[in-house]
């Protein structure tokens, strides 16, 4: 998904956003991802805030409600939601932005491997909260036999982007 640049941006976007953060003395478009048109750090008074977005309409809104929802449940594992809301036609969302210097290393032997398991591990002694949203079996069972689709049923969260 192409993302949108915090200058081509209409001005009550921006101004909408402003005023939940702060002025804004900087705007860097993050290019990674594939799920917001709009993926921002922006560089404000009271530090640094990610901010991420797509138009009302889009389908993917259903998504960043549901991230929203979850993400009080996470704690220190993932970063803060510090506000959500629909502003000038965009459905947002704004993060404690945590910096990255680059994606993990899956690639066998990389220094990254122990990490990446440490921060699953993190991720698996969270209970998973009951929320309205669909199991994981309920998610892929037009997809799996009964026997795979039992291998999915636990009490775990799970990242996934199928809409289904």
């Amino acid at each position: 998904m192409q993302h949108t640049d915090w200058d081509a941006l209409d001005a009550p976007v921006r101004e909408a956003i402003q005023e939940r953060t702060g002025p804004v003395r900087r705007a860097r478009t993050v290019t990674a991802g594939l799920n917001s048109r709009l993926a921002l750090v922006l560089d404000t008074a009271a530090g640094p805030v990610f901010v991420k977005g797509l138009p009302v309409g889009h389908p993917g809104v259903v998504r960043q409600h549901r991230e929203a929802m979850i993400n009080p449940h996470l704690g220190a594992v993932a970063p803060r939601l510090r506000w959500q809301g629909e502003q000038a036609g965009w459905n947002l969302l704004a993060f404690d932005y945590v910096p990255g210097a680059r994606h993990a290393d899956y690639r066998p032997g990389s220094p990254d491997l122990p990490r990446v398991v440490a921060a699953l591990n993190r991720l698996r002694r969270i209970p998973c909260p009951d929320l309205p949203v669909k199991q994981a079996t309920q998610r892929w069972a037009a997809y799996l036999d009964e026997r795979a689709c039992s291998w999915l049923d636990g009490d775990a969260l799970l990242h996934t982007t199928s809409t289904r």
